[in-house]
């Protein structure tokens, strides 16, 4: 999932974990605690586009990180509290600064899922940024200047604290499309039950106010264990109400697929980007991948069109004995379609689809790369073209294909 879910999520576990003894600081550990295993992009400029692939989402996304990681972090924290060390200046203004990127990264973060045609709603920020100013007066108050209680908890409590961040983190990530190496060091198995997208608005904003009222609430008081569990509780059964749908698509694609007599070797389903109700499919049978989107209020249960693409199989024999390609491969699930042009091939990951009903090639994809030779030898990028149409353009033809035929 995106940043500002993970932060949220990892603020209500660390709630559970220590909110009763720590208050509002359970809530920045568990924060700083769902935020960690994403800290492996950091690695990105020091590896090629398919090597930054192939490693995000791996070891810092397993079990094993996830159980042995809260013994250094545990431990880390544990000895900053019981040395004292919190009391002083310097340290306090490291975490105000620490509270100030994460108000703005939540704040941006939120004006970006609502923005419109690449700009924020003017009210919509008006609002977010003050509500960001009344919690950083709040932090001033109730932390610069004030004399807090010393922690009371023991290294086992933040080692559960972390555990529960790592944990729900990489647990959170296998529900989406991208794929989760949970099993990392010892496989590179990718687990992924494609049924709600890495950005969702539904499943992060009742969630993200339930945060903010939880942090505003006397860690001694009831209603704050209680406010944290019904920001839990929605996001659960949003979590559940997406299985639902994706269950149901899956049903519908399949009858579908039988309807135009494509005997298919295997299929799936993914919903497209910001929501649960309009689902990118793709199947394949010996010859073809079969692309196409059907939204949750489609009149035709049959979908309305399906996109037939080769599989290119001179492409893959060409191709198939490179790493990087052999890499793509494994990261697409082998839902990779090539588009071969005079100057380099286009490799298209279909399990995303694309924006609109009809598409032609590799522009009107969502996540493609491209194969170009040079010297003798192919060298995999990401392809970062830009869209046939511009991006505001795009969305509302989501919007519209969302809202069914």
């Amino acid at each position: 999932m995106d940043s500002l879910t993970q932060i949220v999520l990892g603020a209500a576990v660390g709630e559970i974990a220590l909110g009763r003894k720590i208050g509002n600081r359970a809530l920045i550990w568990g924060a700083i605690g769902g935020t960690i295993p994403d800290l492996d992009v950091f690695a990105n400029p020091f590896m090629d586009d398919i090597q930054a692939l192939a490693f995000h989402r791996s070891i810092s996304h397993s079990i094993f990180f996830s159980v042995v990681a809260p013994l250094v972090f545990g431990g880390l924290i544990f000895k900053l509290y019981d040395s004292r060390f919190h009391k002083t200046k310097f340290y306090k203004g490291l975490i105000t600064v620490l509270n100030v990127a994460i108000l703005a990264g939540i704040t941006f973060g939120i004006n970006y899922l609502v923005s419109h045609d690449g700009y924020p709603l003017w009210w919509f920020l008006i609002i977010t940024i003050l509500g960001a100013v009344f919690l950083l007066m709040r932090l001033y108050h109730h932390y610069m200047v004030k004399e807090l209680d010393e922690p009371k908890a023991t290294f086992g409590q933040w080692y559960w604290l972390f555990f529960l961040a790592f944990f729900t983190h990489w647990l959170l990530d296998c529900f989406t499309a991208f794929g989760t190496q949970i099993f990392q060091p010892f496989s590179n198995y990718r687990v992924a039950f494609n049924n709600i997208s890495v950005v969702d608005p539904l499943y992060t904003v009742p969630f993200l106010v339930c945060m903010i009222i939880v942090s505003t609430i006397s860690r001694n008081s009831r209603r704050r264990a209680i406010v944290n569990w019904i920001g839990i509780g929605i996001s659960s059964l949003y979590m559940l109400l997406t299985i639902v749908n994706k269950c149901y698509v899956d049903q519908v694609f399949d009858k579908a697929l039988e309807h135009r007599h494509i005997d298919a070797i295997r299929s799936r389903s993914t919903p497209t980007i910001f929501n649960n109700l309009l689902w990118a499919c793709v199947a394949e049978d010996k010859g073809n991948y079969y692309v196409g989107q059907y939204s949750i209020f489609d009149s035709d249960p049959n979908l309305h069109y399906l996109n037939v693409f080769p599989k290119n199989d001179s492409i893959r024999l060409l191709l198939g004995t490179n790493p990087e390609y052999q890499t793509l491969e494994w990261f697409s699930d082998g839902y990779l379609a090539s588009f071969p042009t005079d100057s380099v091939i286009y490799l298209v990951d279909l399990r995303y689809g694309g924006m609109t009903d009809t598409l032609r090639d590799q522009r009107d994809l969502v996540f493609n790369f491209k194969a170009k030779k040079e010297n003798g030898v192919y060298t995999f990028t990401e392809n970062r073209e830009p869209p046939q149409a511009q991006i505001g353009e795009l969305f509302r033809r989501l919007w519209v294909r969302m809202k069914g035929y």
